[in-house]
This record gives structure tokens, sequence and C-alpha cells, in this order.
């Protein structure tokens, strides 16, 4: 396992401005990603985006494949992995987007894990500048200090993370189902019903 700083391992750029006008707008194949659209999402669903009028010059700066972008404002800094081939997604400036120099020795969703793994949320926290809103700089970020295992304890550890969120879905979707039996039980006997 070697230790390295993120700009040996990734380009680091900030995310775009564009103004809430642009957001409310429809029927346009641009999408907008704000902070909200990954909060408790380590893969990008552009399912979930809404459409925004593109207003810059030329074409809009879309996310490529394999891109992580990771909330740079806010308590939270969340990170995950653009994984679409189709979608055209617009990061706003409130992300800074990482996208990996070498994918054979770098996974890109290796590289979203270790962003939201909490020892190295503990080491981004430690950069954060501001008193009100936390922000945390490309420079900043760039000098961040991380480990890189082989290419395959990589590919294990995303499989296990992957294996979990599952485990956790599956576990949320029985309590909500337990939950509407429950309340339909409830009912039952609070109407008078024996079974």
């Amino acid at each position: 396992m070697k230790t390295t700083t993120l700009k040996s391992i990734a380009d680091i750029k900030t995310g775009y401005t564009f103004r809430k006008a642009a957001l409310s707008r429809a029927s346009t194949d641009v999408l907008g990603l704000q902070i909200s659209d990954v909060r408790h999402a380590d893969v990008i669903d552009p399912a979930t985006l809404m459409s925004i009028q593109w207003e810059g010059r030329g074409n809009p700066p879309v996310l490529k494949p394999g891109d992580v972008v990771m909330a740079a404002k806010g308590n939270e800094n969340n990170a995950a992995v653009f994984l679409d081939h189709e979608q055209k997604v617009v990061p706003s400036s409130q992300f800074l987007i990482l996208s990996v120099k070498n994918s054979k020795s770098v996974s890109p969703e290796f590289l979203c894990w270790l962003l939201n793994y909490p020892e190295t949320q503990q080491k981004i926290s430690e950069l954060k500048a501001g008193t009100k809103i936390y922000s945390i700089s490309k420079k900043a970020l760039q000098q961040l200090e991380v480990s890189i295992p082989s290419r395959e304890v990589q590919e294990k550890l995303v499989e296990i993370a992957r294996l979990f969120e599952e485990e956790k879905r599956l576990t949320h979707a029985l309590i909500k189902n337990r939950e509407v039996m429950v309340q339909g039980m409830s009912k039952k006997l609070l109407s008078g019903e024996k079974k």
C-alpha cells in the first residue's frame, strides 16, 4: 500500500456556477447536480436530477463517466461517483470534481469510497475553512494524503461497501413493510375486528 497526495492520483477542478432560475427551466437534456442530490448516495442517479438551461458559452462542462464529485461546502463532505455514459450532468460550484489520472491503478469507485471513509472524512474536516459556512479549497484537497492499496484490495473494499448498502436498503424496506403491517393490525383492532 502506498501513501500519496490526491493531486498525484486525480485532477481536481471546481464545479460551475449557474443561477437558480436555470434550475427551474425544464425540457433540456442538461441536468444540474446540487449537494442535496448526493447527500445520501455514493452513486449519482441522473433520474433524480433537475433539468437546467445552460446559459454559458459553448457546450456545458459535463461530468465524464468515472468522475467523482465531493461536496466542498457545508458540514457534510460526501462524495459520489458518476457512472452514466448518456446523461449530460453539470455539477454546481458547491462541488470539487476529481478525475482519476490512471484508472488501472485507482478505480473511481474506490476513490469515492475512500473519500467517504470515516478516517478520510476526519482528515477532510481538518481542511475546512470558514466560520458559518465551511468550505474546502481545491488546493487544500490536492494536498490530502491518502493510502492506496492494490487494485484487488480496492475492488474488495468497493464490493463490501456495495453489499452493505444493499443490506441497509433491504433492511429499511423490511422495516417499512412491518410498519405498514402493524398499522393495519392496529386499525383493525381499534375498529373492533378480531383478526
